[in-house]
């Protein structure tokens, strides 16, 4: 009997400390290793805008694209951002080659049937939207992401020189941002 509860006991504390290490998926604790750095700005997005295009100011100043958040996306160094930057990138990518559709069939077909151009057309058209609405909408989400990243609160040490004394003065903080 007291073998079986040992085990029980034992089998126990093994579970609650597996259970105690788990993360969960959306934690970023596990690979930052480094503060987010304290340069860089909150995204923001027009009002009015909408997967079909959104407009982007950073540091209050209009972006010309979307491809001008690479650089603080990637200042960031959050996987998921990066990650939804490039599959925004790889869509739209796919969504400009899609209109080749058209042109490699008129050049490529023996059966030019104007039925049959005209629904290739149509299908083109329909691809490259989905792809570009799809490509908008995940930048959207990098954009959601970046910023919920700036808003965590960040821990800090300085150490400075006092300017009458000379000596140094030590101090923390926390910082939250917007």
């Amino acid at each position: 009997m007291k073998l079986f509860v040992l085990l029980t006991v034992l089998s126990l504390m093994v579970s609650l400390m597996t259970f105690a290490q788990r993360r969960r998926d959306d934690d970023t604790s596990h690979y930052r290793t480094v503060p987010v750095p304290a340069h860089l700005l909150p995204i923001e997005r027009a009002y009015g805008s909408s997967s079909l295009g959104s407009i982007y100011f950073y540091g209050g100043k209009k972006l010309s694209s979307p491809y001008s958040l690479e650089i603080p996306f990637y200042e960031l160094n959050d996987p998921d951002v990066s990650h939804r930057f490039q599959t925004f990138r790889t869509l739209t990518t796919l969504s400009r080659l899609t209109a080749f559709v058209p042109l490699a069939y008129i050049l490529f077909s023996s059966n030019k049937s104007n039925g049959t151009y005209w629904t290739v057309y149509g299908s083109t058209v329909a691809a490259s939207l989905t792809f570009f609405i799809i490509g908008n909408s995940q930048v959207n989400k990098a954009v959601s992401r970046y910023n919920e990243m700036l808003r965590l609160p960040r821990v800090g040490m300085s150490v400075t020189p006092v300017p009458l004394t000379g000596q140094t003065a030590a101090g923390a903080g926390i910082a939250w941002s917007f």
